[in-house]
Parts: C-alpha cells; sequence; structure tokens
C-alpha cells in the first residue's frame, strides 16, 4: 500500500474503521492502494496522447476520461482514472504500479517540456458514496466538478449508492466535509473501495498482471477507456487490428466463488468439460467478503456461462455466473 490516503484523512480527524462496507451515506473510503501521478509542461497532453489509449484531448475540467497504458504488444500496463486541473494532468491508478509507470512515461520525455511526480504532498485523495443531489456533486460517471479553486470531484461508475473520487487539498476536502454535514468520522478501508470497484466492473492491475491482457480482453473498450478514431499511441496497431478485425476472444465477467481458499489476481481458470488441460481464463481482480468472492475473470468467449470452471488449484470449487 502506498499510505497516502490515510495520513490525509486523519488530518482530517479521521479514524480507521473495521467495517468493510459501509451502509451508510456519507461513507469515506481510505485510498491508500492508489496513486497520483502529475504531468505538467507545453508538452503533457502530447507525450499522454502518444502513450495511452484514451483520447486526452477530450479531457476538460469538466470531464475526467478511463484509460490505459499499453505495451508495444497492446498488452494493459495499467489502466488509470485522467483528470484535468487547469494545465496539470492528474493519474489516479494503483500505487505498486506508479513508480514503473513514471520512469516509463520519462523514456519518453527527451528534451519536451514535462515535469511528472508521484503523489505530490499538496494532493489529497479519498473516497466516498454519498446519495444526495447536491449542487457541488458531479450527476453523471466521470463528470468532474471542479471545488473550492484547488481540488476536483468526479463521479465513478456504481451498483450502489453513487460515488466519488476526491482529489485535492486539505482545506479543500475539510470544505467539502463542512458541506456534506459528515458527523461520522470513520473511513473504511481500501479493500471496501476495491469491493466497489469490482462490483462496477472496472479492472485494475498489479505487479503480478501487468501486461497479462490485451484491453479488450478486460472490457477496456466497453467501458469507454479506448478510443479508435485517435492517432498513434504505443500498443495501437494491434489493439484496432482485433478491433476492426473483430477477433476479441476473451471478455471480462463479475462472477462469484464460495470457497475460503486464497485466490489472487493472475491465478488461471480451467473448465472440467474441457477437452485439453488449457486455461479457458485468468482471474484479474479478486475480493473476499465473508466466505464469498467476488471476482473479475477474463474468459474465452465460448466458454461464456460454462459449468464447471473452477481456479488452478482449487478444483473443488467452482464459480457461479452472475
Amino acid at each position: 500500500m502506498h499510505d497516502h490516503s490515510t495520513p490525509f484523512l486523519s488530518a482530517l480527524g479521521f479514524n480507521r474503521s473495521d467495517s468493510a462496507i459501509s451502509s451508510i451515506t456519507p461513507a469515506v473510503y481510505c485510498l491508500d492502494h492508489l496513486a497520483v501521478l502529475t504531468l505538467s509542461g507545453q508538452d503533457a497532453s502530447t507525450l499522454l496522447q502518444g502513450q495511452s489509449t484514451c483520447n486526452v484531448s477530450d479531457a476538460s475540467e469538466k470531464l475526467s476520461l478511463l484509460g490505459s497504458f499499453c505495451s508495444v504488444k497492446g498488452r494493459v500496463i495499467s489502466t488509470f482514472l485522467l483528470l484535468k486541473q487547469r494545465d496539470e494532468f492528474q493519474l489516479i491508478l494503483p500505487a505498486d504500479l506508479a513508480e514503473s509507470i513514471s520512469k516509463r512515461l520519462k523514456m519518453y520525455v527527451l528534451r519536451a517540456d514535462v515535469k511528472i511526480q508521484i503523489s505530490p504532498e499538496k494532493i489529497g485523495l479519498f473516497g466516498f458514496a454519498d446519495n444526495r443531489v447536491t449542487p457541488y456533486l458531479p450527476a453523471n460517471d466521470y463528470q468532474t466538478m471542479s471545488f473550492n479553486d484547488n481540488a476536483a470531484i468526479v463521479k465513478l461508475p456504481s451498483t450502489a449508492a453513487p460515488r466519488f473520487i476526491f482529489i485535492g487539498s486539505l482545506d479543500s476536502a475539510q470544505a467539502l466535509f463542512e458541506q456534506m454535514g459528515t458527523t461520522d468520522r470513520d473511513f473504511c478501508p481500501a479493500l471496501a473501495w476495491e469491493f466497489l470497484d469490482t462490483l462496477a466492473g472496472l479492472p485494475s492491475m498489479t505487479s503480478a498482471t501487468s501486461e497479462s491482457w490485451i484491453p479488450q480482453s478486460i472490457n477496456l473498450d466497453t467501458l469507454g477507456a479506448i478510443s479508435f478514431k485517435k492517432g498513434c499511441y504505443t500498443g495501437q496497431e494491434i489493439i484496432a487490428r482485433t478491433h476492426y478485425k473483430g477477433k476479441t476472444k476473451a471478455s471480462m465477467h463479475h462472477v462469484t466463488l464460495t470457497s475460503n481458499a486464497a485466490i489472487t489476481p493472475g491465478l488461471k481458470l480451467f473448465s472440467l468439460d474441457s477437452d485439453s488441460n488449457q486455461s479457458i481464463g485468468e482471474v484479474v481482480n479478486a475480493l473476499q467478503t465473508e466466505s464469498t468472492w467476488q471476482l473479475l475473470v477474463s474468459v474465452k468467449n465460448k466458454q461464456i456461462n460454462a459449468e464447471d470452471i473452477f481456479i488452478e488449484g482449487h478444483e473443488s470449487d467452482f464459480i457461479s455466473w452472475l
């Protein structure tokens, strides 16, 4: 964990809650599993445009974007949420990949006017859920609203109460909580936010799964994270060819597994009905609530809804399709 969100919330007078999921709103979530990568300078947009699947030109102070960085082979290195505030781009991405992504981007800077930083001290980050309709909260997914001049609030997809990410200064966060009338000063752990991401069908890479899938195999095309109209970017040739020739062989699905076994992203899926011992997919994300695992899995399209699918090493437990 990056442990950047916890100190920020602690400075606001919040304490960590042991509850996995909060049933009340407003509810506040620690995001220690995420980091913020900032890019500034006259050439920041050009650099990002040449490395990301989304159309960076569409980002504005009113609209954030879901995107990804890919290898030359079209494999997803990391997903990210891209915000634009004034002349600065902010990427919210997995903390354990932030350093490698930063180094990768710096390889392409050369003499360009771009400054890259990881989690600047002035920036705080947390998530929250609020089912009230208020003028300071965006109404549509990825819609972004400036708050108190030096912060932003982005609405994210959710299957339950509307949820948002706050990014900005300590003073702005304090002002937000005053407007929200927040009296409960407990925050939920990062795993609770990852659980909500899983329910919403939002994939996240880890150091173990980075470069495992092409974007279409984890639904980044249907999630709006790929622009097929923008110019060239790293990995585009394979991603575009797969799209236009309709050769996507796998897609991502939310399934459950009742088991006390340890399930981790990257584990392979197999079917008892298969004529071979070849894998039919992989675990993308895995979050456990009591004895039930909530999983995002990338599965070969011809195996969708197949029965008797199990995860390697756990042959007696079969996934349930939702």
